[in-house]
């Protein structure tokens, strides 16, 4: 038997494998169908060592929860440089690992990871910015492990009733223990501003939105989340990033910018606004994490909240005096957005940026140019074009949700509908998130009535209580 691995990757050394240190994936991994991951290059050999221990005694297949190793999950088994401190995590509520958490932290690295976010494996922030900091971090590990357990049972309708329990568990505990954080960051105890704990407050708030939105129905809690969010963005915004998260700050401002974006337009309240500080130009962030989200259409998300609030005023303003004002903001916002240019050279990156812009350009036009403009001919010709080229099994296509919905609210004409609804059919089947079921069994029934334009219009003012969208 030869000599356990020093220098190889962390499947080989947790198992006490020799590791002929191939890359990306090494012989052994190949052979045993183990994700080949291999340790960060910044942090120190005998760091990974030392948290190695004490989990080392147990089966590599059943807990190496950190190493993708999935027979038919992937055709490919991904390839990914997670710090090797993920080798020791400390799981919550127990002293040793139980199966059930496990198999949740494992769903989490094989599957609902990747399908949150665009960008994959080791690009993708909640894999290799998430998980570093819930080591160390109780309320985000239960966070996540509900957010993953909440995915799984979308994902397997009949899952066993102690997954479940786990799920609702974690889900009780995290709650619970964000009322805490709360209470001791603004409570009346606080000594002092911790802006860093707030970061992570905040950041555990949306973990909890996409919770909710991968069940896809509870939209009162969703605003709830939301509320919280950016009540806590609020008051961020202008403080000064420690330079220890400045990954952390670039993922939790993506995901709320994000989220808080297109909420804007399926929602019971007015449109919140962007702070400005987060409405700038996509290239002041940089990092390898930004892009998970928003891709390269950062830019285009910091103009739904704008369209929105222009839409919003213009329903439900009846003084034919505003008219003019309108119209100028509306010919303003247009130029904006046609004058737009993706800064990316991936294909599908572009064209989903190209999707979100089409679509704001459609409820612009729809409300301002009427309902049988040839721009809107133009867009949804545009649609066709872009979904016959994204594959809806491509990466970005986990975000296309909201500008098929918006497309979906605007389409007459069966031959669109049907284009709508066959591309989110394969997304749920895809991704497995209840907000695209949602979207999808939201848009069959509006369907089945005739609209007129009034009635389309209502929506932006949310007075059909539709689900919020993301």
């Amino acid at each position: 038997m030869g000599a356990r691995s020093r220098s190889g990757c962390l499947s080989c050394r947790r198992r006490k494998k020799k590791c002929d240190e191939k890359k990306p994936i090494c012989t052994a991994c190949l052979r045993n169908n183990l994700g080949c991951v291999w340790p960060d290059p910044n942090t120190q050999d005998g760091q990974f060592a030392s948290r190695l221990h004490g989990l080392s005694t147990r089966s590599a297949v059943e807990s190496d929860a950190w190493a993708v190793a999935s027979v038919g999950v992937r055709p490919k088994v991904p390839t990914t440089t997670i710090p090797p401190s993920l080798s020791h995590v400390v799981l919550p509520g127990s002293v040793s690992p139980v199966s059930e958490t496990w198999t949740l932290l494992d769903h989490y690295l094989k599957d609902t990871a990747n399908h949150l976010a665009c960008l994959q494996d080791g690009r993708n922030p909640f894999l290799h910015t998430i998980l570093p900091a819930a080591l160390d971090d109780e309320l985000l590990m239960n966070s996540i492990l509900a957010l993953s357990g909440t995915h799984l049972m979308q994902r397997t309708p009949h899952l066993s009733r102690e997954i479940q329990t786990l799920t609702w568990s974690s889900y009780r505990r995290a709650l619970k223990q964000l009322r805490v954080a709360l209470s001791m960051a603004f409570g009346e105890r606080s000594e002092r501003r911790n802006d860093e704990a707030i970061w992570n407050i905040l950041l555990v708030v949306l973990i909890f939105y996409l919770l909710e939105a991968t069940r896809g129905n509870d939209p009162k809690a969703m605003q709830g989340h939301l509320d919280g969010a950016h009540h806590l963005m609020g008051y961020l915004t202008g403080s000064e990033p420690g330079h220890s998260q400045t990954n952390i700050i670039l993922l939790t401002t993506e995901l709320y910018v994000y989220n808080a974006s297109l909420a804007s337009l399926t929602t019971n309240y007015t449109p919140t606004r962007l702070p400005f500080s987060l409405t700038i130009n996509q290239n002041t962030f940089t990092g390898s994490n930004f892009g998970a989200m928003c891709g390269c259409a950062y830019e285009l998300f910091t103009y739904v909240p704008k369209v929105s609030e222009l839409l919003w005023e213009f329903a439900s303003n009846q003084f034919a005096s505003l008219e003019e004002r309108y119209t100028t903001q509306y010919h303003y916002l247009k130029a904006q957005i046609e004058g737009w240019r993706p800064q990316s050279e991936e294909k599908d990156m572009v064209l989903c940026a190209e999707l979100y812009r089409q679509s704001l350009l459609l409820l612009l036009d729809f409300h301002f140019s009427g309902h049988r403009s040839q721009s809107l001919d133009v867009s949804f010709r545009n649609l066709e074009m872009i979904l016959s080229c994204l594959s809806p099994r491509s990466p970005m296509s986990t975000t296309v949700t909201w500008p098929l919905f918006a497309f979906g609210m605007m389409a007459h004409h069966d031959r669109f509908r049907g284009l709508i609804r066959s591309y989110l059919q394969s997304l749920v089947s895809i991704f497995g998130m209840g907000v695209m079921s949602t979207a999808l069994a939201q848009l069959e029934q509006f369907w089945q009535i005739k609209h007129d334009q009034d009635d389309i219009g209502m929506f932006f003012m949310n007075q059909n209580n539709l689900p919020l969208i993301c």
